[in-house]
């Protein structure tokens, strides 16, 4: 009598299970690191499995994997976990995909880790819920990563080599100036300048301890904001997506960055047109603070208002004319850094 067939569900349970066994009997990190190499993806994968037996036994041959990668020396499959995490939307695979990513860049050598970078960059804005991460782990590849001479072949070919859309370069501009303007506050704080919650949680991971203590596997910020104040003076970007951050990035109190931001800033304004209508709601956005988001700081406050000196369309945003007469008066009795000694817009 023949022995009735299995269910989908029992052989996706067996096919987990024969991986669960491999793994086991693995008598060496060496072979560990090998099985890892073949089966950690292909596993996790079975986390989009209709089945919950099936998605809670990959979790347990999980807790078992994290338990037997301890040591520093197992490397872990990044690259392919990286391309799985882009290619599959499903929420639990891409978390498990992460548990792994962050863990096993860790332990590469440099080289290994400028690799991963051109992956990681390409198709940044599709990363969804997941973006903060991804964006940190971004900025933890930079120092790895080589950047051509500017204006060489190399430079200018860059985007194309590094297969970044529209989309990417616009959302990697975004936040990358608004990592510029990031300044860490004290616990329970919910915002810095120019930043509102959303996107001072999104830059601090939530509020990760030590995310930015390099002696506790943090990074330094200051070195990676020159980082990436580098990366938007590439070919990777244009002088209109760059030109934000840089402005942000010449008004830093840090010359190693505003030297960076001043040169872009130079660069990029001869291709922007300061009548733009939006372009002045953003500077004026910036100036007194939008959105939830505290104004920027005073140096940077200076620099917007000489580019709203540089503009005729500005003098017919009125109430913000008002605002900023309002302003200088204020600030006309503070004294200290917050003291502004603004000419007048343009007229």
């Amino acid at each position: 009598m023949a022995a009735p067939s299995q269910t989908a569900e029992q052989r996706e349970l067996a096919l987990v299970g024969k991986v669960e066994m491999r793994i086991a009997l693995a008598d060496s990190d060496s072979k560990l690191e090998s099985l890892l190499s073949t089966y950690l993806a292909p596993l996790l994968l079975k986390l989009a499995s209709e089945h919950v037996s099936v998605r809670n036994k990959v979790i347990s041959v999980c807790q078992h994997i994290s338990t037997r990668i301890k040591p520093q020396s197992i490397q872990l499959p990044v690259a392919a976990l990286i391309k799985q995490f882009k290619d599959h939307e499903g929420s639990l695979i891409r978390h498990f995909d992460l548990v792994y990513i962050k863990q096993g860049v860790e332990r590469l050598l440099e080289g290994k880790k400028a690799e991963l970078l051109p992956a990681v960059i390409s198709g940044i804005a599709k990363t969804g819920s997941h973006g903060s991460e991804i964006f940190n782990l971004l900025l933890r590849l930079l120092d790895a990563f080589t950047l051509p001479p500017r204006g060489s072949k190399d430079d200018l070919d860059l985007r194309h080599r590094l297969a970044v859309t529209q989309d990417d370069a616009t959302y990697l501009a975004y936040w990358i100036g608004k990592f510029i303007l990031f300044t860490p506050q004290n616990a329970g704080a919910t915002a810095c300048p120019g930043l509102n919650a959303e996107e001072y949680e999104f830059i601090g991971l939530h509020g990760r301890e030590s995310l930015w203590v390099p002696s506790t596997g943090g990074l330094n910020l200051t070195r990676t904001k020159v980082l990436v104040a580098r990366l938007l003076a590439s070919g990777l970007f244009t002088d209109q997506e760059r030109f934000l951050p840089a402005l942000f990035a010449s008004a830093d109190a840090a010359s190693t960055i505003s030297d960076v931001g001043e040169d872009m800033l130079k660069r990029a304004l001869p291709a922007m047109d300061l009548e733009d209508e939006h372009l002045l709601k953003t500077l004026f956005g910036l100036y007194f603070g939008e959105k939830d988001a505290t104004r920027v700081r005073a140096p940077l406050r200076l620099k917007i208002l000489g580019l709203l000196n540089k503009s005729r369309r500005s003098t017919t945003f009125s109430h913000n004319l008002m605002r900023l007469v309002d302003d200088g008066v204020a600030a006309s009795g503070m004294g200290g850094d917050d003291v502004l000694m603004s000419g007048t817009i343009a007229g």
